[in-house]
């Protein structure tokens, strides 16, 4: 049967055992692996996600790029923060040898990277979408979370975001962080009516906290986040953080450009640090441009049968 290398990395973080483990599988170029073969690889390591990373190739201006897939355990997904960031730092630093700049092409689009000092900085695909045909309450969230209710703290904001087509995030504003840290594992798989359209793909629930907010453009707004889905908490969600931050930079309207530092994983002992710059239209209603840093180790190496 053939082999395929892997590499485990740890990503958002510089420090081993930290952040939120990621499996990079590297495909030879005449090496034919299905889809179902990948569903079954990334079932194995039973991680939050796997990234497969195709044998280089170079694009129209010779950047470096790879295509790339992205698996769940249980499905594909269009894009995912912490393969992006983890592919891009190990394609970059390890295969390119210190590559500065390289290019993903995931299923929802290129992704073009700079990197530098064992980090990514990537500029994300979006199709930020707020859902509004459906309102969700405190009663809804209450039947999701019930320990949030045992907390005895309403939300302070509840909205449906999608950072792109088929990724679905209930982010779930809360007072303060020690309300966040009572949040408890859902046990259920999420779910909520999305908008027309829309209506397809993953779902995790977001609670989160603003610890600081500027009053402009000039300062970072820091946010603590969690993502619980059914009985699994991930240590860090790049894609429900540039939704999330989408969201509040249209809200905030602090300027047109807006720096976060969001940090997660916390409460399950694997702290993850994540940046994003959002970027609005002048009218700052629409989301203009996404841009997502953050480092990775290197864990693990090894190869796998298909």
């Amino acid at each position: 049967m053939p082999r395929l290398s892997f590499t485990t990395l740890d990503v958002f973080t510089t420090t081993r055992y930290l952040g939120n483990p990621l499996a990079v599988v590297q495909i030879p170029a005449r090496q034919d692996v299905s889809t179902e073969q990948m569903q079954t690889v990334a079932r194995e390591f039973n991680l939050s996600e796997t990234i497969f990373l195709h044998e280089r190739s170079s694009g129209d201006d010779e950047t470096p790029e790879w295509r790339v897939r992205i698996f769940l355990t249980n499905a594909e997904v269009p894009f995912a923060g912490h393969p992006t960031i983890g592919a891009s730092c190990f394609a970059l630093g390890t295969l390119a040898q210190g590559a500065r700049k390289g290019r993903l092409i995931c299923n929802a689009g290129p992704i073009d990277v700079d990197y530098a000092d064992g980090a990514a900085k990537a500029s994300i695909p979006h199709n930020y979408h707020r859902h509004t045909q459906n309102i969700l309450g405190d009663s809804d969230i209450y039947a999701l979370l019930p320990s949030l209710q045992t907390a005895g703290k309403k939300p302070l904001s509840i909205d449906v975001l999608s950072p792109v087509k088929g990724m679905n995030f209930i982010c779930i504003e809360l007072a303060d962080l020690e309300t966040l840290g009572q949040v408890g594992l859902p046990g259920t798989e999420p779910t909520a009516p999305l908008d027309n359209e829309w209506n397809l793909g993953f779902f995790g629930l977001f609670p989160y906290v603003i610890t600081e907010q500027p009053s402009s453009e000039q300062g970072v707004v820091k946010v603590r986040t969690r993502m619980l889905m059914g009985s699994l908490e991930d240590a860090a969600t790049g894609s429900g953080s540039c939704g999330l931050c989408a969201y509040l930079a249209i809200r905030l309207k602090l300027g047109r450009t807006t720096t976060f530092e969001l940090t997660q994983g916390v409460e399950m002992g694997r702290q993850s640090d994540i940046g994003v710059v959002l970027t609005l239209n002048e009218a700052m209603d629409a989301v203009e441009g996404v841009e997502m840093s953050g480092s990775a180790v290197e864990v693990m190496e090894g190869t796998i049968e298909v």
